[in-house]
């Protein structure tokens, strides 16, 4: 695979040439846009990796020349933190992601392998604005509306997804958009939480069982992978499988045939699977507490879910949506915070995310006066 690396700092471009040339790749440097259309006029390349500002022709403009040219090219931009919204609006230009400085050598390499993976006419007219199912989750900042183009994205794909990020950022709901947005939506989305059950029950609710097979088994029982059958599986908290069950979650992705306990009997299932963790899956693979074979398996595309309190816009919309949600519920239409109240709320560091906003909006509404006024003295006591 050809890369393109396109950067008008010498050292930063080389770094960047002799990290991916170590990963395996074929690299070839161009210290503007325009040195890099010229490239591109006499050789072929796979992918274009670009930084956002340079001297003279920008990351931008080299963008819409390239799809000019050549719309299935996928590029990729590095930005610093504070150009993110001009790297979001690249994106609805065509650009297939974004990095951010600084960046590890996994996030790069990812990012590369997904840029492959995304069929190129998925990526090269330009990104679509998002899909009235978006409109269903709260996305106002630049992280989560270039988290949810992505998303759109991965979803016209059959590859596995890994969905990161803290608990109570939404990973589920980000899950169920990708499934309603792809060509699996008319069949099951089926979801579990794998830290929920101990170990055998797990295994049974995930392959289903025969008659006999245990004791208290009376009758036999389909597994969530056959009634997911057709559509997804979304497995969260993938990180607590224990060693015995990581190793017959690969089975399945590499064979796609499941046994149910206690029988020999194979059966095929036509699944996707998404997965989410709130762990660092890397980590614990290199650490020897995740199998490294699966942690391929699932993760053909990580998505990363910013949390809450890098989401100001966000924080603010969801308010009112959870006010006016809870206020319906409970009798109190007009729900509404007093300066104190609302200061404190939006300052508040939410280490539950979402589900703890929620929570406490829901907690506000009850001990609302009787005008729907929520002051400080209304607030959950944590």
């Amino acid at each position: 695979m050809r890369i393109l690396l396109v950067d008008d700092q010498k050292s930063l471009r080389r770094s960047l040439s002799l990290m991916l040339q170590g990963a395996g790749f074929e690299t070839e440097e161009a210290e503007s846009g325009e040195e890099a259309l010229s490239h591109l006029g006499k050789q072929t390349v796979d992918l274009v990796i670009t930084d956002l500002r340079m001297d003279g022709m920008s990351g931008t403009d080299l963008l819409r020349e390239i799809k000019r040219i050549n719309p299935n090219l996928p590029v990729i931009l590095i930005t610093a933190y504070g150009s993110i919204d001009s790297a979001v609006d690249a994106m609805r230009l065509g650009a297939f992601d974004y990095l951010t400085k600084p960046f590890r050598e996994q996030d790069i390499l990812e990012k590369i392998y997904a840029s492959q993976a995304v069929p190129v006419s998925s990526v090269g007219s330009g990104a679509p604005e998002l899909s009235p199912e978006a409109e269903d989750i709260v996305a106002e900042t630049p992280q989560m509306r270039a988290t949810l183009i992505k998303a759109e994205r991965i979803a016209r794909t059959d590859i596995s997804v890994l969905i990161t990020g803290e608990t109570g950022t939404g990973k589920t709901r980000v899950a169920r958009f990708i499934h309603d947005n792809s060509a699996r939506r008319h069949a099951p989305f089926i979801s579990i939480n794998c830290a929920s059950l101990p170990e055998n029950l797990l295994e049974s609710e995930l392959f289903g069982h025969v008659k006999g097979s245990f004791t208290g088994a009376t009758e036999s029982r389909v597994g969530l992978f056959e009634e997911a059958d057709g559509g997804t599986l979304f497995l969260d908290e993938v990180d607590t499988l224990s060693s015995a069950m990581q190793a017959k979650l690969l089975s399945v992705l590499q064979e796609k045939i499941i046994r149910r306990v206690g029988s020999n009997k194979g059966k095929k299932v036509d699944i996707r699977i998404m997965s989410a963790s709130n762990q660092d899956l890397g980590l614990l693979m290199e650490k020897g507490h995740f199998r490294s074979d699966l942690y391929f398996r699932l993760n053909g595309i990580r998505l990363h879910l910013p949390p809450l309190r890098e989401r100001g816009q966000d924080l603010q919309h969801l308010l009112q949506r959870f006010l006016s949600i809870y206020g319906h519920k409970y009798g109190r239409s007009g729900l509404r915070l007093t300066p104190r109240a609302e200061a404190y709320v939006l300052g508040y560091a939410y280490p539950g995310n979402i589900r703890q906003l929620e929570s406490f909006v829901e907690q506000m509404a009850v001990f609302a006066d009787d005008a729907g006024h929520i002051d400080t003295d209304a607030l959950p006591e944590d």
